[in-house]
């Protein structure tokens, strides 16, 4: 039996203490401009020894601040207007990049004005607390011991001081502060480990008043400033000396690459013109203590590509490249017609045709084909130059081939969907997995036919595969060549249990392996399971942390290394998520010889928390901590999880404003399936009084109760800004039926809804709908079925399933037909086999049924779902005299992009709401609309 220990337990019952009350006295509703400048951490960056956080607080609108923090003693140092933090290996260092403040930008009067502001460095000593600011910097990087900062200046600052050909390139020394420039710098890459970095460097040329072209010794100054001299130049700046590692004049050098530890470096040499349509390219690498060589990689038919992805494994024995096939000539372009009979070329003329075939027996429809081609145009067939062995391997023919470099030693997975392009148009995406051996490039097949999602996992040592099929564990041995199932002992299922979508579940994952691969940790629904792997294994699998069935908790490990390999010899660190209480915590598992496995609590409760790092010794754990009222601040504990600290308060204006409390509601569907939403009242909720209510929903959203709401202008009603409004908000779940997803929406969402009238909150005759994309859908299709609404928002709705069927989702440009035969649309036949649900599921048809005034929101680049069926909708509500309103936001994808759009339809919504649920006065757009506008 395993044994549960607790640790510290954190929480308490929804509702609003003493405090809280006086805060909500003196707070204030939230105005647009309040939301715009809440604030989110981005660019987190932590030290490896843990003593320096750095990151950039971002607003929704507004300027950036980059801020770093002191771990030790929490003293925060910040930057005005910066981001893309980047800290020296022992974290004493941070510089950022200082961009033009926002009302610089505006103030812009044109594009090119507002791409001519200069970005600044700003480097911050944490041990000081300092900051030192270095004019007109496009680039920063510190060298891998993190002594220097190296720091490349752009092109006007470097003119100005006397680098011509090239940016001027500053190396600061942090210890003495003494500085070296170079000039005439192309760009530089530096090492991650060690104090080496790279450069390119192009010649300087005479800048005499003499023009004349007489001269001999002139036309050759001429002709070298027309193909000037290039140096590859490696600089170590423990000995502050470079050394030039190669010259060219009519080639240049790109692809600049070190091993991890600093010891050799891979870069590439290519012409500056060629006659092909792409330009092959040589590989050189350089050793320490060996010198540069050019490296043979040549394969018969491929030239080593400009897109080669240039990988080294950690360990610094292995670099993956990537050829593309061998290109063509380029095709001498068609001139000007010079004669009668050149116009009558019909070669010439059909040179300007614009034709797009669509075949039958197209692997891929056109779209898809258009929006792959950029990336096919991109994609290379792997190989591995292995350094010890000065050898290349090939590990794919096929640039379509989706492969992917990793640290594994002996071997990669390769996946191959090629064979069932054409399906993916109606049945989503499959492919075959294989097994590919990087000592001599043999591969085999491990299974055929996986969904897209099961993408199998590596053994460390290389050996195994396992991966789901059949909702079956089962586990590859390449030096078998065999298959077998595993942890068939068990009675749970791998896969998800709730899968209502007529596809294939989705496995629960892997958790990682044991270093000597003989077993693997898998998830059920709720626990974690040790699974042996051999064939020849006797032992069966092993229920790990056994209590979460019972008490639906799921726990999921948290690190493993690059291997996925969890070290089992110490306690392994572990996240936990109630799916009944939708509380969290983290947790420890400990395994011993020959002794239940321990679990320990860390800390539980009725927040949520989520891991972010832990530093090499793992002394130390980095996490945040959040609820529907609290940010996610950064945290960090002594191991396991002692002396919490709270290293970060980056909206500390959230409680000058009326927020609001979060509690779990629950009811039953009419189908009598069990279901949860989150009810959110505003702070100065009063018990005795009905609200008005803003229900918004998608799937399921009773997860999000320990939350915090992303604090945003957008598509989506911002909730606290609601609150403040004297709404109330409900988030209900959905419970779907195969083949009935609009019926299903009605049927969840109507209880529910009766569930907190009853319960006196809301008032029965002010109950708003929202919904975008998938619930824009099922918002269309709820009010043709109930009158429960005073008002619904529906944005980018399917109206239509019958001419959206065989619609083109212009994003991915994917026929729709899979999403209605697999996907969420849920209905499972094609249309041919049975027209009926996709009928009975489309709002359009039913429109007479509708009494509750709508407003539709569309941007007419959707790309996602085609924005003619908004306006099916529409015109069926006009054309039955139905209250309805389309906003129509030209330009606009899915989701809003214009900022100015986002505002408006905010304001929008809100007037809208106001107005049917609150009897203020209607909008004029309401009641009148607008004319017709042409917009520049």
């Amino acid at each position: 039996m395993l044994t549960l220990s607790v640790g510290i337990s954190v929480g308490a019952a929804v509702g609003f203490s003493a405090s809280a009350s006086a805060q909500a006295e003196q707070a204030r509703p939230l105005a647009l401009t309040d939301v715009m400048q809440f604030r989110e951490i981005d660019q987190r960056q932590i030290s490896d020894t843990g003593n320096t956080l750095a990151f950039a607080a971002v607003p929704d609108y507004g300027d950036r601040e980059g801020i770093v923090v002191r771990v030790s003693d929490g003293t925060t140092i910040s930057v005005a207007s910066a981001h893309e933090p980047k800290l020296s290996a022992d974290g004493n260092w941070v510089v950022f990049t200082r961009q033009p403040t926002l009302l610089q930008r505006e103030r812009a009067e044109s594009r090119e004005e507002e791409r001519a502001l200069y970005h600044h460095a700003v480097l911050v000593d944490v041990l000081n607390a300092s900051k030192k600011e270095f004019p007109q910097v496009s680039q920063s990087a510190f060298t891998g011991d993190g002594r220097f900062l190296v720091l490349q200046h752009d092109q006007d600052y470097s003119k100005e001081n006397g680098s011509e050909e090239g940016r001027l390139l500053r190396l600061i020394d942090l210890r003495s502060n003494e500085q070296t420039l170079i000039n005439n710098v192309t760009h530089f890459t530096v090492a991650s480990e060690g104090s080496r970095l790279v450069y390119q460097q192009q010649a300087a040329t005479a800048n005499g008043d003499d023009q004349s072209d007489t001269d001999n010794e002139d036309k050759e100054d001429k002709e070298e400033s027309k193909n000037p001299r290039v140096s590859l130049v490696m600089y170590d700046t423990a000995q502050h000396r470079g050394t030039t590692l190669m010259d060219v004049t009519d080639q240049q050098f790109s692809k600049l690459s070190f091993s991890p530890n600093g010891q050799r470096l891979a870069f590439h040499v290519s012409p500056k013109e060629s006659d092909y349509e792409e330009t092959p390219h040589a590989l050189w690498m350089w050793a320490a203590g060996e010198g540069t060589q050019q490296l043979t990689v040549d394969r018969e038919g491929f030239i080593l590509s400009e897109h080669s992805p240039q990988r080294w494994s950690d360990d610094g024995e292995r670099l993956f490249i990537g050829h593309r096939p061998t290109p063509a000539k380029k095709a001498d372009p068609i001139g000007r017609p010079e004669s009668k009979d050149d116009l009558y070329n019909l070669e010439r003329l059909l040179s300007d045709r614009r034709l797009q075939v669509w075949h039958g027996d197209d692997d891929m429809i056109i779209p898809h084909q258009r929006q792959s081609q950029r990336n096919l145009n991109r994609a290379t067939a792997m190989a591995v130059w292995h350094v010890n062995d000065q050898r290349l391997v090939t590990l794919s023919d096929d640039v379509r081939e989706a492969m992917f470099p990793t640290d594994h030693p002996q071997a990669l997975l390769a996946r191959d969907s090629q064979p069932y392009s054409r399906e993916i148009t109606w049945d989503g995406f499959y492919h075959d997995l294989y097994h590919v051996n990087l000592n001599d490039g043999s591969r085999t097949q491990v299974a055929a036919r996986l969904p897209s999602f099961e993408r199998g996992s590596l053994s460390p040592d290389g050996r195994y595969v396992v991966y789901v099929n059949d909702y079956q564990l089962h586990a590859f041995d390449s030096q078998s060549g065999s298959t077998h199932q595993i942890g068939s002992n068990v009675s749970v299922s791998w896969v998800d249990e709730e899968n209502d979508r007529p596809m294939e579940a989705v496995p629960y994952g892997i958790g990682g392996w044991h270093a000597d691969s003989s077993a693997l940790w898998v998830y059920d629904r709720f626990d974690i399971w040790q699974v042996p792997v051999a064939e020849s294994a006797h032992d069966q699998a092993v229920n790990l942390t056994q209590v979460g069935r019972e008490h639906t908790q799921q726990y999921r490990v948290l690190d493993t290394d690059d291997l996925d390999v969890i070290n089992i010899n110490q306690p392994v660190l572990l996240r936990g998520y109630n799916e009944q209480l939708k509380t969290s915590g983290f947790y420890q598992l400990a395994l011993t010889d020959n002794a239940p496995a321990q679990l320990e609590v860390l800390v539980e409760g009725e927040k949520t928390w989520r891991f972010i790092a832990r530093t090499e010794d793992k002394s130390q754990l980095f996490y945040t901590e959040e609820d529907f009222r609290t940010f996610p601040d950064v945290w960090v504990a002594d191991a396991p999880l002692q002396s919490p600290r709270q290293l970060t308060d980056v909206n500390p204006q959230r409680h000058d404003f009326i927020w609001g409390n979060a509690q779990l509601v629950e009811w039953e569907s009419t189908h009598g399936e069990p279901l949860q939403g989150i009810l959110i009242t505003p702070d100065n909720y009063d018990p005795n009084k009905r609200y008005p209510v803003l229900v918004y929903y998608y799937e399921k959203f009773s997860q999000r109760l320990y939350n915090w709401n992303q604090m945003r202008v957008n598509h989506r009603p911002n909730f606290p800004f609601y609150l403040g409004q004297d709404y109330v908000v409900f988030l209900p779940d959905v419970h779907f039926r195969l083949g009935a997803p609009g019926p299903s929406a009605t049927e969840s969402l109507v209880p529910g809804v009766e569930k907190i009238i009853e319960m006196g909150v809301a008032d029965p005759d002010a109950i708003g709908l929202h919904g975008h994309s998938w619930s824009g859908y099922q918002t269309a299709f709820v009010v043709t079925e109930t009158d429960m609404f005073s008002a619904a928002v529906s944005g980018a709705p399917v109206s239509n399933m019958t001419s959206a069927y065989s619609g083109i989702r212009w994003g991915s440009g994917l026929a729709r037909q899979f999403q209605y035969e697999k996907g969420q649309s849920r209905l499972g036949v094609s249309m041919f086999e049975d027209l009926d649900p996709y009928i009975k599921n489309s709002p359009v048809f039913f429109a007479d049924k509708i009494n509750t005034p709508m407003l539709i929101q569309f941007g007419d680049k959707d790309e996602a779902v085609p924005w003619e069926q908004g306006i099916e909708y529409y015109l069926a509500l006009r054309r039955l005299d139905k209250p309805v309103v389309m906003l129509h936001y030209e330009g606009e994808p899915h989701h809003l992009q214009q900022f100015a759009n986002k505002i408006d339809y905010t304001i929008k919504m809100l007037e809208f709401l106001d107005h049917h649920l609150k009897g203020a006065d209607a909008p004029s757009w309401w009641t009148e609309g607008l004319e017709f506008q042409v917009y520049d």
